[in-house]
């Protein structure tokens, strides 16, 4: 399914039909294929698959394998406990570690074997013709989980007293980055880690980071729906009523008590520009969800029009309070 992969090879031959041999036959041929699989980008859903971190740690494995990291692209939908499972079964004897840290001599010089295993998300790379464009989410997403070179894996950890009511104000990320000798996928499913490098995220570049996601989730939904009026309800349901009812404890109120209060800004006056930054995302957020709830109204059934009335009641008192104190912000059509 890397229909984009085969777009360039289509280029190439029908370069060569055309300019070199002169066979137009084959030429309209692979010019109809390089259009179906454009087509395809376009209207056939491919799920995004996961990559995996594996470490063989231990004197008892091959060396080519020993005290390596290596990075897994999993199959079509593939769960991580069969993932292991089909993994551990060329080694019987190997131990499964617990833990996501790295193992220290005890374990990498000790004469068993010893594999580790944990889900890693794949760091996308800059591309340059498509910054700053309206690109259709199906062309964009292709390059998200393809041609990726570094995989990372974030660790939570509290730092200082923990505060009992808003676990957001003392949430530190461990971020872990780890670059691959070739991007995946390759010739393999697999390829060696070569460079591991580690940053610490303070709790309120984690909320930028989430409140940035979550907008880009409503916005992905959005262009969703508008693209294909008969994709089902219910995902953009759910991800509306986690944000706009307080009930279900969504939103940004948590952000408010945690940096938005002058004792904050007293103690981190380093944040100010972070602060306003979070600021702005939490008034983008408004015309994202107005424009989202007015999609769902149009779309949902009769028996969930109390639901719809109940989400709509909540999302005017958001908005409401959002106008009043981050300002209004408007959505280009």
């Amino acid at each position: 399914q890397m229909w984009e992969e085969a777009i360039h090879i289509c280029k190439e031959l029908a370069e060569q039909y055309e300019s070199e041999v002169f066979d137009y036959e084959m030429l309209s041929d692979i010019l109809q294929r390089q259009a179906k699989f454009y087509e395809k980008i376009l209207k056939v859903l491919r799920p995004s698959p996961d990559y995996f971190a594996v470490g063989y740690y231990g004197q008892g494995f091959p060396t080519f394998l020993r005290n390596k990291v290596f990075i897994y692209r999993g199959k079509e939908y593939e769960r991580r406990e069969d993932f292991e499972l089909r993994l551990l079964s060329p080694f019987p004897n190997a131990e499964k570690l617990k833990t996501t840290s790295p193992p220290g001599p005890d374990v990498t010089a000790s004469p068993g074997q010893y594999i580790q295993c944990f889900t890693v998300q794949p760091v996308e790379e800059a591309r340059v013709r498509f910054k700053e464009r309206s690109v259709p989410e199906q062309i964009t997403n292709f390059y998200k989980a393809n041609h990726v070179q570094s995989f990372s894996y974030s660790r939570p950890f509290q730092k200082g007293p923990k505060d009992p009511d808003n676990e957001f104000a003392t949430m530190w990320i461990e971020r872990t980055t780890f670059t691959t000798a070739y991007p995946l996928p390759g010739i393999l499913r697999w390829f060696v880690v070569t460079a591991t490098a580690t940053t610490v995220i303070s709790p309120l570049e984690n909320a930028i980071e989430t409140m940035t996601r979550t907008n880009e989730k409503i916005l992905s939904e959005i262009n969703r729906h508008q693209n294909d009026p008969s994709l089902p309800v219910n995902p953009l349901s759910m991800l509306l009523n986690g944000i706009v009812d307080p009930a279900v404890m969504g939103g940004f109120a948590k952000y408010e008590t945690a940096f938005f209060q002058e004792s904050y800004l007293r103690e981190h006056p380093e944040d100010k520009a972070g602060v306003e930054r979070l600021k702005d995302l939490i008034a983008w957020q408004a015309p994202l969800l107005a424009e989202g709830i007015r999609i769902h109204g149009r779309k949902v059934s009769e028996d969930l029009r109390p639901f719809h009335a109940r989400m709509e009641q909540c999302f005017e008192q958001l908005r409401a309070k959002v106008h009043s104190q981050y300002g209004v912000r408007e959505m280009v059509s």
